[in-house]
């Protein structure tokens, strides 16, 4: 009676190593998770950070007077560079300046603001470190 009951008792050697292998296949995942989850989080931010940005510029360029030389076909050039103070990196913005065309005649006094921001090193990503730009359009009466 004493032999069957300690051949019942307890797990084998083999039972313990296979249960920790799906433990350890299970944390592992949740590990590689964790760290796309972080990855997600600050291409978020910055890409967060770049659409503020080229929303604030388009916002200046519409509250400015209609006669700013900057409106005049053909100009363009680096309106700042800003530094996000919560780890976003540094921002360059530019800007382009074209006067609207219909039927191939210009319209007059209204342009197409094209406002690039770009990061000036490369940023989190999920896909590996990259630049970080967004582009936008405005258009802009100058009467």
């Amino acid at each position: 009676m004493l032999s069957s009951k300690n051949a019942q008792s307890g797990f084998s050697l083999i039972e313990l190593l296979v249960a920790v292998v799906i433990l350890a296949v299970g944390l592992l995942g949740l590990a590689q998770l964790q760290v796309t989850a972080i990855k997600v989080n600050s291409q978020s931010m910055t890409s967060t950070t770049a659409r503020a940005l080229a929303q604030k510029v388009v916002e200046e360029i519409a509250a400015a007077d209609a006669d700013d030389p900057m409106f005049s076909d053909g100009a363009s050039g680096l309106w700042d560079t800003y530094t996000d103070s919560q780890g976003g990196g540094t921002y360059t913005v530019s800007y382009n300046v074209a006067q609207m065309t219909a039927g191939g005649n210009p319209v007059s006094q209204l342009f197409n603001i094209t406002v690039t921001v770009e990061s000036e090193t490369e940023l989190m990503h999920v896909l590996g470190a990259q630049k970080r730009k967004v582009v936008t359009n405005t258009l802009k009466r100058a009467i």
